[in-house]
């Protein structure tokens, strides 16, 4: 998803008036879309590599994210793992701040080019973001409490 943005993004800002691509939709789709596909690929290649890092296995982080989305334990879980887990979750919630302002800024800054396209696009994203975060403020909320008690329901 973030790829493709990017690559509208990139189409947009590319000016049809520029030296590189004079007047050409056309090269300027193409343009977008190969800086899109490479970091698409680059985006998989790493995101792989920190999915095994951090869960151990693809299937580790199904299970973690359907948990996680539906707030429904699996009949065997390690809350040690877990508990490390929803830490990681916790971790990554704290850039949705910088997220949020970084797309404020750039929509602001595209408004003073009167650049109205652009900036509803930015700023959907910073809503979208704002929104995005308090509900997964919510899930990791509620999943840490599922752990803590089928912990101590082991206990």
């Amino acid at each position: 998803m973030f790829t493709a943005l990017f690559g509208v993004t990139l189409l947009a800002a590319l000016e049809t008036s520029s030296a590189m691509f004079p007047d050409s939709v056309a090269a300027r789709a193409v343009m977008a879309a190969i800086v899109g596909a490479v970091l698409g690929v680059v985006a998989v290649v790493l995101g792989d590599q920190r999915i095994r890092r951090v869960y151990g296995s693809t299937e580790q982080a199904i299970t973690y994210s359907r948990a996680l989305r539906t707030g429904q334990l699996p009949s065997h879980i390690e809350p040690a793992a877990w508990r490390r887990w929803l830490d990681v979750s916790r971790q990554s919630m704290k850039w949705t701040p910088v997220t949020v302002t970084l797309f404020a800024v750039l929509a602001l800054m595209n408004s003073l080019d009167r650049q109205w396209a652009l900036v509803a696009m930015l700023a959907i994203l910073a809503a979208w973001f704002i929104g995005y975060g308090l509900v997964l403020h919510r899930r990791i909320l509620r999943l840490a409490t599922a752990v803590d008690q089928r912990e101590r329901a082991a206990s």
